[in-house]
């Protein structure tokens, strides 16, 4: 999807804006920003903060999902945070768009079944096996 990405007060530009979804990773949505033809920037955020964000402010730190307040806007704004020192960039993203895509994850992985969706053991031998072994 085509989202707006503000770079100063008032000034914005276009950017090119992959959102994607897998049921192994059922808490998270990730977000491509294709910045130029060779340039990507990658975020994984909580599908959660998301679904939150279109009706209200949601999030603390790093990221922080909110609508637009204009009324006639049909917009939500995502405010992603790479370090502590910087300033925030702003993405906004139609909200339709993004309330539909969050309607198909919610259709593959539906709200109170995420846990259900995750390996546990997996990810507890991923952690207890050493470095150079083989996970069984």
């Amino acid at each position: 999807m085509l989202v707006r990405l503000v770079v100063a007060e008032g000034v914005d530009r276009p950017v090119m804006l992959d959102l994607s979804y897998d049921r192994a990773d059922p808490y998270a949505v990730s977000l491509t920003f294709h910045m130029r033809t060779d340039t990507t920037v990658h975020w994984v955020i909580g599908r959660d903060l998301l679904l939150d964000g279109l009706e209200k402010l949601a999030g603390v730190g790093d990221v922080q999902v909110w609508p637009c307040r204009d009324p006639g806007a049909d917009r939500v704004h995502i405010a992603l945070c790479p370090c502590p020192k910087q300033e925030a960039v702003v993405v906004t993203t139609p909200a339709r768009a993004l309330r539909a895509f969050l309607r198909r994850t919610l259709a593959v992985v539906p709200t109170g079944t995420e846990e259900c969706h995750l390996d546990m053991d997996g990810a507890v031998r991923q952690l207890l096996s050493g470095p150079g072994e083989s996970l069984r």
